[in-house]
């Protein structure tokens, strides 16, 4: 019935009514048709736009230094401490840029802490180093290990753990973050779960860093560059127990110094994650040229005295220091060169320690002849002129040498008339650089 009602009225239609009805209808879907095809084309050209690949940026990228965390705004109270679960998450952030296969084979040259040059047969690529807290605390000296390791003591004394992430230790206990190391350049870092605003004015320098996101719920920043520091940092460890009634245990202290490793075995160890760098294109001659610097400086190894003893590792440094308590027993006085460490009584000089690859010696100012024949492993260095007057030398690498080392001492002291008086044994495992003025 309706069917036959609509026939009846569409029948009554002018022929113009019909032409401008079926114009509008098809005006419609053409309409809607459009709107459909720009909605496709839209979505297509956002799924091919062109990515950089991940090669494309390695290779011809210059790599900026990490942006700062935008500054979060400052609340009321300050909320001290942060849970692992805050921690983890910032790992997982921190780790995710893109981690870069390594021959085995490649040897690097540093350039400084950041960045350095990779050299693989013939081809020579500048690259960015991104070192670990620990690849950090490895290559360190002497003192800021020092200063590490007496502060790690401090903390195991009221009950922390600790958790290693790649830019920081953290410490913490319930599952609640109280300190965090960390290293920016040469200096180490203390950061400890403390209100810096209660501290101003007082003799603590210390830095407010709670503006910085990993840093905000310990953001008292102290610089330990000096035993003082590491006092004031002790100082406020014990304000944080106090507060948080931590009952502080004697422990036996421990020794937490890393021996130093080079470059090349930090990034087969994955502690260092290199990224390349563009480098431009370098003539045959050029990349011989880098190559044969190579064999000279791997891995800049050091020429001066002090820096070899400091990367060395812990049994030369303990041989090292049984020998220097020794040579003080006999009331020699030291003075460091850039090559080797002289031992010398009035002006006269009667022994030098200097360290040649990883291997300590002990140059001696005896006759090598007169010990022919005898059980004293040695080696004649007359030859060498810096050490013609102390040319009997022992190669201090073992207990036994450093046994022979002591007699062939107590040999030349009695030659010489000198007495042996017995004093307290100290530790020199550890030196330090003196700083240029």
């Amino acid at each position: 019935m309706n069917y036959h009602a609509a026939s009846l009225i569409c029948s009554q239609w002018s022929a113009t009514v019909k032409a401008t009805l079926i114009v509008l209808v098809a005006l419609v879907l053409l309409a809607v048709v459009t709107l459909l095809v720009f909605e496709i084309i839209g979505k297509r050209e956002q799924a091919g736009a062109p990515q950089e690949s991940s090669e494309y940026k390695m290779k011809n990228a210059e790599f900026a230094p990490a942006e700062e965390p935008a500054p979060e705004p400052d609340d009321d109270e300050l909320d001290i401490g942060v849970t692992l679960e805050d921690e983890q998450e910032e790992d997982s952030e921190e780790e995710t840029e893109d981690e870069l296969e390594v021959n085995s084979n490649a040897i690097f040259i540093d350039a400084d802490d950041e960045s350095g040059t990779m050299i693989l047969g013939d081809v020579q690529i500048n690259v960015l180093y991104n070192r670990s807290f620990t690849a950090m605390l490895t290559q360190a000296d002497d003192s800021l290990k020092g200063f590490y390791s007496d502060l790690k003591n401090e903390l195991l004394s009221y009950g922390l753990k600790s958790r290693m992430s790649w830019s920081n230790e953290s410490w913490y206990i319930s599952r609640i973050t109280y300190a965090k190391f960390g290293i920016r350049g040469k200096t180490l870092s203390l950061y400890l779960g403390l209100n810096p605003v209660e501290f101003d004015g007082t003799k603590y320098s210390c830095r407010d860093v709670s503006k910085t996101a990993k840093y905000r719920d310990v953001p008292m920043q102290l610089k330990i560059k000096s035993a003082r520091a590491v006092q004031w940092a002790k100082e406020l460890i014990a304000a944080i127990a106090a507060k948080k009634n931590f009952t502080k245990t004697p422990v036996e202290p421990q020794n937490f110094r890393p021996d130093y490793k080079n470059t090349k075995t930090l990034v087969e160890e994955n502690l260092i994650k290199i990224r390349y760098r563009a480098s431009g294109e370098s003539s045959r001659q050029e990349l011989e040229s880098a190559a044969a610097l190579d064999i000279k400086l791997k891995d800049r190894a050091p020429r001066d005295f002090t820096t070899r003893l400091m990367r060395a590792d812990s049994e030369t440094k303990e041989w090292y220091s049984a020998i220097k308590n020794e040579l003080l027993r006999y009331g020699m006085k030291s003075r460091m060169s850039t090559s080797c460490e002289s031992w010398y009584i009035g002006r006269t000089t009667h022994a030098k320690f200097a360290i040649r690859g990883k291997t300590l010696s002990l140059y001696m100012a005896l006759d090598p002849a007169e010990f022919e024949g005898t059980k004293y492993n040695y080696r004649n260095a007359s030859d060498v002129s810096r050490f013609e007057k102390v040319p009997l030398r022992v190669k201090l690498k073992s207990a036994r040498a450093v046994r022979w080392s002591k007699e062939l001492l107590a040999a030349m002291a009695e030659k010489n008339g000198w007495q042996r008086s017995e004093r307290t044994e100290e530790d020199f495992r550890y030196v330090s650089k003196k700083k240029k003025r």
